[in-house]
C-alpha cells in the first residue's frame, strides 16, 4: 500500500509534482531535495506499510523517467529482527534522522567520521561485541552492519593490569609525554575551557562530584615519571582536588600554567564569580584525556552534582596501556606500503624562515584566524557531500588538500603530494566506551593533487582513503615516523605540517548543570603544527577555529588562507566536475602583498 498523490502534495510543500509508482514515489521540484528528509516529513502520518520504499528525484514525470533505482539510496525498508531495530534506534538517536530503514545509506544521512565513532561506540555498548569505526564506515547501512555485528564473536573484556605496579604508557602518551619532557615550560598539550554555571550553584556539591569522578578514573589519579630509562605510570591511591572560589572579570582567559607530571591530578579547576554569573575555569593535560574523555568527565560529574549514581568502569586506561604494550600493533604493513616512499616536506610559503639547527626546538608562539561558513554555504556542501556519497568531513577535507596544492606552488607534471594529519578517535579495544584516558591517534593522510584531475574525482579518492586510513588507524603514528623518517627535522612535526580536524556537534556539546555547553578548547598561546585547522559543525553552519605558527606566519596571511578557502568551497559547489587547477586559478592576484605565496596550481 502507497500513500495518495494528494497526501503527498500536502505533506510536501515544496515539491512541484508528484507520482507514485509500483510502490515508488517520483517528485519533480527545482531545488535538490533529499529523499530522506522527505521521507521524514510523512513518517509522523504513515505506516510502515504506507511509506514509500523509493523517493526518486526526476525532471519530468514523463513514463520514460519513471524507473525504479536500486536499493542503495532511497529505499525503504523496515526492520526485520530484533538486531536491526535496536540498530536502527542507535543510528536514528546519533544522526538525529527519523524513520530510517535497514537499507538508508550512512553518507546520505549525513554521517560523518565522528558520527561513526560515535554509532561505534554505542553500537559497541548495546551489543557486547567490537564494533570498529572502521566497520561503519565499510558497511554504511543498518542491515549490512548487523551482519558484521552477528558475525563478531562476543567482545572479550580487557585483561586487567596488575595493581600497585608501574605501568608502560600507551603510544599515545608516550608521545605526548616526551614532548612534555623536551620542553617543561611548555602548556602545548593543555585542554583549557570555561563553563557557564547555574547563579545557584553550590561550591562543595561541586567539588564532591569532582572528587568522585577522579576516584572513578584510575588515570586522573596517575603519575608519570621514568623507571630504568623508560617512561612509565604509577596509580596512586588518592590525590587532593580543590575547587577555590575567586572573583573575576567577565571574558578572563583560564590561567595555564604547566603542570608537574609526576604531582596528579593533571587537572585543574576553580570556580569564578563574574558580573556576567559564575562560571566554571577547566584545565586538564592531554596526557590524560582527550576530547570524548573530556565529554565523559563533565557528564559524569553532572551526573554526581545531581545525586544519581553511576555504573562500575568496565576498564580503566592501565588495563589498555597494558594491553596495546602486549601486542603488536596492526595495520603495520598497509602504513609501510603507503609510505615506502616518504614525503618530502611540506613546502608551505611562509613569512619568516624557519629554525635550523639540530638543537632542541622551543615551543613556538601561536596566533588564530576565525571564520564561519554561513548557512547557506554549508546547506549547500551538505546536499553536495550526499549527492557524491562521501561526508562532510571528506569533502571539507579535500578542498583542503586543494588549498594545500595551490599554497604549495607549482605542481609540476606529477601533482603536489600533499600530506594532512587527522585525529582519530582510537577505541577500538573493546569495554573503552567508559574509560577516561588519552585514546586519540593521528593519521596521515597522503594525496596526490593534479591539476588536471576533475575535483569529483579528487574527493572520490580522499573519501576512500580517509575509510582505508581509519581502518588501519590503531597502527600508533610514532611508529609509522621511526619506520619510515629515520632522521628528523626537529623544528617541525613529521610527515605533516598542517592538521585538519572537524568536531561533530553532538560530540562536542555536552548537558552540564541543567544547560547544553560546549567543549571549545580555549587557545594556549602554542603552537604544536605550523597550521591547525579545527571546524566546528553547528545546525545551520560551520565555525572555523584556524590557529597558526606565529613565528612562520603573520595573520594577514591566513586570513588570506582563510579567504582562498571559501572561495574554493564557492568553486567547487558551482561545478564539483571541474579540474582542479581550474579552481584557483582566478584567485593569484587577489592574494595581499604581504603573502609571499604563489597559488596557480
Amino acid at each position: 500500500m502507497t500513500p495518495h498523490v494528494d497526501t503527498l502534495a500536502r505533506l510536501w510543500p515544496q515539491v512541484d509534482r508528484v507520482a507514485v509508482k509500483d510502490g515508488c514515489v517520483y517528485v519533480v521540484a527545482e531545488d535538490y531535495l533529499d529523499p530522506l528528509v522527505l521521507r521524514g516529513q510523512l513518517a509522523a502520518e504513515l505506516t510502515d506499510e504506507e511509506l514509500p520504499r523509493h523517493v526518486v528525484q526526476v525532471d519530468s514525470l514523463d513514463p520514460a523517467d519513471l524507473v525504479a533505482p536500486d536499493d542503495r539510496y532511497g529505499a525503504y525498508l523496515p526492520p526485520r529482527d530484533d538486531s536491526e531495530r535496536v540498530l536502527v534506534r542507535v543510528w536514528e538517536r546519533v544522526l538525529g534522522v527519523p524513520k530510517l530503514g535497514v537499507l538508508d545509506d550512512f553518507y546520505a544521512a549525513g554521517g560523518d567520521s565522528l558520527a561513526a565513532a560515535g554509532l561505534a561506540v554505542e553500537a559497541q555498548r548495546v551489543f557486547g561485541v567490537a564494533v570498529s569505526l572502521a566497520a561503519v564506515l565499510r558497511h554504511p547501512t543498518v542491515a549490512a552492519l548487523a551482519d558484521e555485528i552477528r558475525r563478531s564473536r562476543a567482545a572479550a573484556p580487557l585483561p586487567r593490569a596488575a595493581a600497585g605496579v608501574a605501568h608502560p604508557l600507551s603510544p599515545q602518551q608516550r608521545r605526548v609525554y616526551l614532548a612534555q619532557s623536551r620542553d617543561p615550560a611548555s602548556v602545548a598539550y593543555h585542554l583549557p575551557l570555561v563553563l557557564p554555571l547555574p547563579a545557584d550553584v553550590d561550591a562543595g556539591r561541586l567539588a564532591g562530584a569532582f572528587r568522585h569522578v577522579i576516584a572513578r578514573h584510575d588515570v586522573l589519579r596517575t603519575a608519570f615519571g621514568t623507571e630504568a630509562g623508560r617512561p612509565v605510570q604509577r596509580v596512586l591511591a588518592g590525590v587532593t582536588f580543590e575547587l577555590p572560589e575567586v572573583a573575576a572579570p567577565a571574558d578572563a582567559p583560564v590561567p595555564v600554567s604547566p603542570f608537574d607530571l609526576a604531582a596528579p591530578p593533571l587537572l585543574r579547576a576553580e570556580l569564578r564569580r563574574t558580573p556576567a554569573g559564575p562560571e566554571l575555569a577547566l584545565e586538564l593535560h592531554h596526557i590524560v584525556t582527550d576530547g570524548l574523555s573530556l565529554a565523559l568527565l563533565l557528564g559524569e560529574v553532572d551526573a554526581r552534582y545531581a545525586g544519581r549514581d553511576l555504573p562500575p568502569v568496565p576498564a580503566q586506561y592501565a588495563d589498555y596501556a597494558a594491553w596495546v604494550d602486549g601486542r603488536e600493533p596492526p595495520g603495520r604493513d598497509w602504513w609501510l606500503a603507503r609510505f615506502a616512499d616518504p614525503p618530502a616536506p611540506p613546502r608551505l610559503p611562509t613569512d619568516a624562515d624557519r629554525p635550523a639547527g639540530d638543537g632542541p626546538a622551543a615551543t613556538a608562539g601561536s596566533g588564530v584566524v576565525e571564520f564561519t561558513v554561513d548557512a547557506a554555504r554549508t546547506a549547500a556542501l551538505r546536499a553536495l557531500a550526499r549527492r557524491e556519497g562521501v561526508t562532510l568531513f571528506q569533502l571539507l577535507l579535500a578542498v583542503y588538500a586543494t588549498f594545500l596544492a595551490a599554497a604549495t606552488g607549482d605542481p609540476g607534471s606529477g601533482g603536489v603530494d600533499v600530506t594532512v594529519g587527522t585525529p582519530v578517535a582510537g577505541r577500538g579495544a573493546p569495554g573503552l566506551d567508559a574509560a577516561m584516558g588519552m585514546f586519540v591517534n593521528t593519521v596521515c593522510l597522503r594525496h596526490r593533487v593534479r591539476p588536471d584531475t576533475p575535483f569529483r574525482e579528487l574527493l572520490d579518492e580522499v573519501a576512500r582513503d580517509v575509510v582505508d586510513a581509519f581502518a588501519h588507524q590503531e597502527f600508533p603514528f610514532d611508529n609509522l615516523v621511526e619506520a619510515v623518517l629515520p632522521v628528523r627535522d626537529p623544528h617541525r612535526h613529521p610527515l605533516f605540517d598542517t592538521l585538519f580536524a572537524m568536531q561533530h556537534a553532538e560530540v562536542a556539546r555536552v548537558d552540564f548543570l541543567g544547560r547544553p555547553v560546549e567543549l571549545a578548547i580555549a587557545p594556549t598561546g602554542q603552537a604544536m603544527f605550523d597550521l591547525d585547522m579545527q571546524v566546528y559543525e553547528r545546525a545551520d553552519s560551520l565555525r572555523v577555529h584556524w590557529a597558526y605558527h606565529a613565528g612562520l606566519f603573520l595573520p594577514a596571511t591566513v586570513r588570506a588562507f582563510a579567504d582562498l578557502y571559501l572561495e574554493l568551497l564557492d568553486a567547487v559547489l558551482a561545478d564539483p566536475g571541474r579540474p582542479v587547477g581550474a579552481l584557483t586559478g582566478a584567485r593569484a592576484a587577489a592574494v595581499p602583498a604581504v603573502s609571499t605565496i604563489d597559488i596557480d596550481l
